[in-house]
């Protein structure tokens, strides 16, 4: 019997439409080979194909960056791949990516210290800034290459921020510089970002008297900004005196004591780089050594060893309330377990009962991050 046309149609339609219940839908895994015969000619358009620097998916981090969150900009996402955060980044930031985006990058290249991102954010700056937000990006750029970068590109850094010092204008490039400044190190120069102050102060002095805004803009210069780079100086000067301590243990427990802020004022500048400090101190003995990061876990217990050990002498610290030794036993022992430590039982419950307290930089768990699970 002979089947018009139209009937095979009509049976290819239903075919389509039912006959893949209950079957694998084709995918990448199932997919049949295709013929060499059957490829696709030059007049044809060819499949995409995935480029192997397609940056991986990881949704936490794209939601960091890219999704503005005022109460969790500060929570880099945790327990991440160092390699695969890196790929993500070289893969999703481009020259021109907003300024908040950069930020945002800042952060995460810090907490995993993605130095494999450096020499493409220096092809970034290349002296075509024609705004203040632009200088602004340029800046956050040239911090992140100061923080992750090698003795060479930390000196690329310095050269470049001269030009954004003559660029700058407004506090909020004056605020990003001087944080640039602190990121250096304390074997940087302050004159030329000083100068710059000075200048921008005498140059706002004549009016100051004529307006309330005029006021308010030259109090801010002549007395926040300016005090803010001193600021950073003196504690560059703390910086100094602490990584020249030739002996390991000694200078491991200055670092702890910096990252608790016991002892150390200067806190918004000295804790920060403390914290540096002290993953820096598992890649290698020594300052100069630490240059990218490693996993060495006998060096890794040198510093579970030090927290312990202070944690021992926290008790007897004079001058410290009962909440300032909550607060330090509570970072010390989440830095513990952030390197990989044992803690008892006790200590673990502790930590439970405070879950919700304080944010910390070198921990897993706690404040505005999820508890640990009864396994951990």
């Amino acid at each position: 019997m002979r089947i018009s046309n139209r009937w095979l149609a009509i049976v290819f339609i239903i075919i389509l439409t039912f006959g893949c219940k209950g079957r694998k839908v084709m995918s990448e895994e199932n997919i049949p080979q295709t013929p060499d015969s059957a490829q696709p000619s030059e007049s044809e358009t060819p499949p995409s194909i995935p480029d192997s620097k397609t940056p991986p998916s990881i949704p936490e981090l794209e939601r960091f960056i890219f999704e503005h969150d005022e109460y969790r900009s500060d929570v880099v996402p945790r327990k991440l791949s160092p390699s695969e955060v890196a790929k993500f980044l070289l893969g999703r930031i481009e020259k021109k990516s907003e300024l908040r985006v950069f930020v945002q990058t800042e952060k995460v290249a810090d907490f995993y210290d993605i130095y494999e991102i450096v020499e493409k954010f220096k092809q970034f700056l290349d002296k075509t800034e024609s705004s203040a937000e632009d200088n602004q990006r340029s800046i956050v750029i040239t911090r992140i290459i100061a923080l992750v970068g090698s003795k060479d590109d930390i000196e690329f850094a310095k050269q470049y921020s001269k030009h954004l010092i003559q660029r700058a204008d407004t506090i909020a490039e004056f605020e990003d510089l001087i944080l640039l400044q602190n990121v250096f190190g304390p074997d940087a120069d302050s004159a030329a970002l000083r100068q710059k102050i000075q200048a921008k102060i005498a140059s706002l002095e004549p009016q100051k008297d004529s307006n309330n805004q005029a006021s308010l803009q030259y109090l801010k210069f002549n007395e926040t900004i300016s005090n803010k780079l001193t600021r950073v100086e003196k504690a560059q000067q703390v910086k100094s005196n602490i990584l020249t301590i030739a002996d390991r243990k000694k200078r491991i427990e200055e670092e702890i004591k910096a990252y608790l802020t016991i002892e150390y004022g200067f806190i918004e500048y000295l804790q920060p780089w403390a914290t540096r400090r002290i993953k820096r101190e598992t890649w290698a003995t020594q300052p100069a050594e630490q240059i990218k990061r490693t996993d060495n876990q006998p060096l890794k217990e040198d510093v579970i060893k030090s927290l312990r050990s202070f944690l021992e002498k926290l008790p007897k610290i004079p001058d410290l309330d009962s909440d300032e030794k909550e607060f330090a036993k509570i970072r010390s022992l989440r830095a513990i377990k952030f390197f990989g430590g044992k803690i008892s039982a006790a200590e673990e419950n502790f930590l439970r009962q405070h879950n919700g307290k304080q944010l910390d930089i070198l921990y897993n768990e706690g404040f505005l991050l999820p508890a640990p699970t009864v396994d951990e």
